[in-house]
């Protein structure tokens, strides 16, 4: 059992929640992934195989761990909300709306925009939960060959 599974054990025992089998194969899921950006359906056929897990169990699970502070649940654009496991990781998402490539962003790269929007307006940004999407430069070059 690695450190980060142990980690997140812990962090269901201390807030009084039982281990069940479906947790700690979600637990060894998220603590395998590592860097990697997850869904719901994602984690739950990692967890034993699809449909083992019944994926509402996974949603859950990852609200509870959500709700705790050891993971982000993040809006990349069109399709399924992804999850990943904060501890000191803590990253903007960059998406590119044509190859759907995901670049992790440190949290630095902003703050002088977020400065400036807490300022000008008053209103405090929650720049993790969505990804900021646009194009790669490589991806917004216009193929004029067609």
């Amino acid at each position: 059992m690695s450190d980060r599974e142990n980690e997140l054990l812990e962090a269901l025992r201390v807030a009084g929640l039982r281990i069940t089998l479906q947790r700690r194969l979600i637990c060894q899921v998220l603590a395998a992934a590592s860097d990697e950006h997850l869904s719901a359906i994602d984690i739950a056929e990692r967890a034993s195989g699809p449909g083992a897990i019944d994926v509402s169990t996974v949603y859950r699970t990852l609200e509870v761990f959500e709700g705790l502070g050891v993971l982000h649940h993040v809006h990349l654009g069109h399709g399924p909300g992804i999850y990943h496991l904060s501890a000191s990781s803590d990253h903007h998402h960059l998406v590119c709306e044509k190859c759907g490539r995901v670049v992790d962003l440190p949290v630095d790269a902003l703050e002088q925009s977020f400065t400036g929007i807490i300022r000008d307006y008053g209103f405090v940004p929650d720049g993790l939960h969505f990804g900021i999407l646009g194009r790669h430069i490589d991806c917004s070059v216009v193929d004029t060959t067609d």
